[in-house]
Formats: C-alpha cells, sequence, structure tokens
C-alpha cells in the first residue's frame, strides 16, 4: 500500500497492529517485524515514517521515538512531516527537554526543519518557561531561511501575556506590523486578555475597536475575554452593555457568557440585576443553561428572599424549567425560616405530586417554623410524617415540638411528647426538660413527677451505655 502511495490505508492498518499489539499477552517488536519483510515486498522507506506517526496518532509517544531513533540508526532519514508529528507529540506530552535533543538530532542527520518545526519549538519555549531565549531562537530561524509568522507571534505574544510581561507581548505586535505580518482574531484576543489580566479593561476594549478598523470581525471569544475582564473589575454595567453589542452583530451568548454575567452581579449582590439579565437574554432567543436558574434560586434563599425566589421560579416554570428535589428543599427552608409557611406547604403538596419528598432540613425547618407559629400540632403531625418516611427527629426538632406546646400551655401534650421522645428514639435532652420544669415550677408534684421520669430515663440510658452497670 505504501509502494502504491496509498498512505492513509496503510497508516491505518499500522495503527491497528499497534493496538493490537499493545493489548497481545506476548509483545511483538512491530519496527523489526517492518524490517525482516523489507526483501519479500515492494518497500519503500516511508514505511517507517508511517509508524512513528501512527505511534503518535495513539498516543504512544515514547514508542514512536523508539522507532524514530531505530530509524535513524539503521541509515533510514524520516521526512519533516513524521518529525514534526513526533515534536508535536513530545510537546502535548509535556515531554520539552526530549523535544530540543531531537531537534538538535534532526539537524544532524540533515532534516530540514520547516515553518511547522519552527512554531513546535517555539510553544515548546513557551511552555518551559524559557522565554527570554525566544530572541536568540529567532535569529537562529531567520539564518535557517525562516521567518516567523503570525502562529509564532500568536504564540510569543500569548506566552507573554501569560507572564504578565505585557510590553514584550506589545513589542511583538509592533514588530508584527513592520514585518508586515498582520495581527489577526488570535492576536487581539491574546493581547486583549493581557490587559483583562491586569486590569486594563479600557485598554482592552479599545483593542476591540482597532481590531473593527481593521477589517476584523470579534467572534465569541474575543467578547467573552472582555466580558469577563468587566465582570471581574465590576463593571457590570458596561459588561451587560457588551454582551447586547455582541448579540446586535449576530454573535449569540454561549453559557460562558451567561455564567459570567450573571455570577458577575451576584458577586456584586445585586440578584435582582442578575435576573433581569436573564430575562433579557430570554427575549433575545438565547438558550441560558438550567443551572444558572438553580444558582439564582440558591443564592435568593440564602439572602432570605424566598417570595423573590418564588416570583423568579413562577416565570422560569414558564419557560419549561423543572425544580430538582435539592431546588424544592432550599426553597421551603428559606420560606419556613421567614415564617411563609403556608407558600411552604403548597411546595410541599407539589413536590409529593412529582413523587419528591423533603429532606431532614426542610422538615426540621416545618416543624420549628409551626411551633414558632403556635401549631405545634401541626408540627407533630409533620414529625410523625418524618419518621415514616425514613427520618428520625434530632434534639432540635425536639426542642422546637417542645418549647412549642409549652408556649402555648399545652403541657399534657409537651409531657407525653417528652415521654415518647425518650422512649422511642433514645433521646434525653437537658433543655426540653428544663423548659417543662419552668412552666411547672408552681406545680410541685408534677415537676417532681418529671424529673423523676428524666431521672429513670437517663439511668436506663447510662445501663444501656455500661452494659448494665450504674455509674455512681
Amino acid at each position: 500500500m505504501a509502494w502504491s502511495r496509498n498512505y492513509s490505508q496503510a497508516t491505518k492498518l499500522l495503527t491497528e497492529l499497534i493496538e493490537l499489539n499493545k493489548d497481545a499477552s506476548v509483545k511483538v517488536d512491530v519496527f523489526r517485524s517492518l524490517v525482516l519483510c523489507t526483501d519479500e515486498c515492494n518497500w519503500v522507506p516511508v514505511t517507517f515514517d508511517m509508524l512513528v506517526k501512527a505511534y503518535v496518532k495513539v498516543g504512544m509517544i515514547q514508542e514512536g521515538l523508539r522507532a524514530f531513533r531505530k530509524m535513524v540508526k539503521l541509515g533510514f532519514v524520516p521526512n519533516v512531516v513524521s518529525f514534526n508529528f513526533l515534536l508535536d507529540g513530545l510537546l502535548k506530552a509535556n515531554c520539552t527537554d526530549q523535544c530540543w535533543k531531537i531537534y538538535e538530532r534532526m539537524r544532524r542527520v540533515g532534516i530540514h526543519p520547516n515553518t511547522f518545526t519552527f512554531n513546535i519549538l517555539t510553544h515548546a519555549f513557551c511552555k518551559g518557561g524559557d522565554v527570554d531565549k525566544v530572541n536568540e531562537f529567532l535569529e537562529k530561524m531567520e539564518e535557517d531561511g525562516f521567518d516567523p509568522d503570525i502562529v509564532t507571534y500568536n504564540t510569543l505574544m500569548d506566552s507573554y501575556c501569560k507572564k504578565g510581561r505585557l510590553k514584550d507581548a506589545f513589542y511583538l505586535y509592533r514588530i508584527m506590523s513592520i514585518r508586515r505580518v498582520m495581527p489577526d482574531l488570535v492576536s487581539y484576543t491574546v493581547l486583549m486578555n493581557g490587559l483583562c489580566k491586569e486590569g486594563k479593561v479600557r485598554e482592552a476594549h479599545r483593542l476591540l475597536h482597532r481590531m473593527g478598523d481593521r477589517g476584523l470581525t470579534p467572534d465569541i471569544v474575543t467578547y467573552n475575554t472582555l466580558i469577563c475582564g468587566y465582570c471581574k473589575e465590576g463593571m457590570m454595567q458596561e459588561a451587560r452593555l457588551l454582551g447586547l453589542d455582541m448579540i446586535g452583530n449576530g454573535i449569540s451568548p454561549d453559557n460562558f457568557t451567561c455564567w459570567i454575567l450573571v455570577e458577575g452581579y451576584g458577586k456584586e449582590g445585586r440578584l435582582l440585576s442578575a435576573i433581569n439579565v436573564v430575562v433579557e437574554l430570554h427575549r433575545f432567543g438565547v438558550s441560558v443553561p438550567r443551572d444558572i436558574y438553580d444558582y439564582l434560586i440558591v443564592a435568593l434563599c440564602r439572602e432570605n428572599r424566598p417570595c423573590a425566589a418564588m416570583s423568579f421560579l413562577e416565570r422560569i416554570c414558564q419557560a419549561g424549567y423543572e425544580p430538582k428535589q435539592e431546588i424544592y428543599n432550599k426553597l421551603i427552608y428559606s420560606l419556613c425560616n421567614c415564617n411563609f409557611v403556608e407558600a411552604a406547604l403548597q411546595l410541599k403538596s407539589e413536590m409529593v405530586r412529582k413523587n419528591m419528598k423533603p429532606n431532614s432540613v426542610a422538615y426540621k425547618a416545618f416543624i420549628s417554623c409551626l411551633c414558632r407559629l403556635s401549631r405545634s400540632v401541626e408540627g407533630e403531625s409533620l414529625m410523625e410524617e418524618m419518621v415514616e418516611s425514613g427520618v428520625n427527629p434530632d434534639i432540635e426538632t425536639c426542642r422546637s415540638l417542645i418549647n412549642g406546646f409549652c408556649k402555648e400551655r399545652n403541657l399534657d401534650k409537651a409531657e407525653s411528647l417528652l415521654g415518647s421522645i425518650a422512649k422511642e428514639f433514645q433521646i434525653y435532652d437537658t433543655k426540653c426538660c428544663n423548659a417543662l420544669l419552668k412552666v411547672f415550677a408552681r406545680q410541685p408534684l408534677l415537676a417532681l413527677r418529671l424529673g423523676k421520669l428524666w431521672y429513670m430515663g437517663g439511668k436506663a440510658q447510662t445501663e444501656a451505655k455500661n452494659g448494665g452497670k450504674v455509674s455512681k
């Protein structure tokens, strides 16, 4: 196939052979197998080039490197394409030191590098953090007859910007014009990103206008870079207007755009403005991720603004949003904290219709709220429902109920509940007992009865812990 110049099919077969050999219990030296069959068929050296590329393609970079070395040792000179393939694989595997060793060997065996070779090596320089040697490398490129192209300059400018060396990046930007290499969309986006990281968002925005003057149309990445810069600086009005400008130019905001705008307002504590942005995006037909809806509802609940959260929920449900169980529980907790128990009970009914149920936190919030509102009997019913669903009450739930019944002067109920909780759930809480004792203070006999009940319960609990022995 290689002799017939059917290189793609030959490479595909080599790739299959490598993968079969990788999974085999007994490994075979694929390179040696190819060498052994050279006398039996119409053979061309490019087969070894294809082998190197096939190894890199399946992610076996070191095997590809060994095949390259064996090839050179046998006197075959790889072509520059397969060499670049190997070089790029080493770079992606973070083997920058090996890149330079292979490059030196390439020059010794007479492989002539091309522009792709130098661009890969430029990436290696930048990835290795040795940007100060770049000028020396560029001079070597020119000595070999290669002029840096747009990819070279963009790579170097990106590296300078990431290291906070904006002056060096803009120096290269000016050199590009002198050498008649016109900056492209990537060039401007890289520089804008560097400026935004330094907080120089206004300067970055001026670059956006310069792009337009040079006939370049910003893409989604360019806009997102600048919007993100404005959001980090808390300049939300500018970020929002830029988003509208983006839509006006026919570029639809993506999920990242939506998130940075909403989170930007959220970090500023302006959740209602964030909701207005979502509504605005809807109006322009932008698809907003449901995670953003979840984020806004939870954020409003944390700020104890359940009414705003419920109003927002009603609006987005009309657009097809379906709350998850976690969101229902967050809303119920927030509503109960603000004593909006009727709205919380309606949400609970909605959950039941959808085969969901409140979690322990939501149940505790319900019971606590009902007891505060002097509706302790309903709170007790919810506790029974909670137990039936497999969630046992804790000390805080018991305190809420006991205090609620005491506040309502339903002392018999408080006393019987205290006993049943101790018996069924082995919860003995001094604060619950003290709450009753305070009410019973004017009725000594009842107080004595309660103290005896509590002592016997505590004694039984201690015996259980100590294996039947009561500690002094």
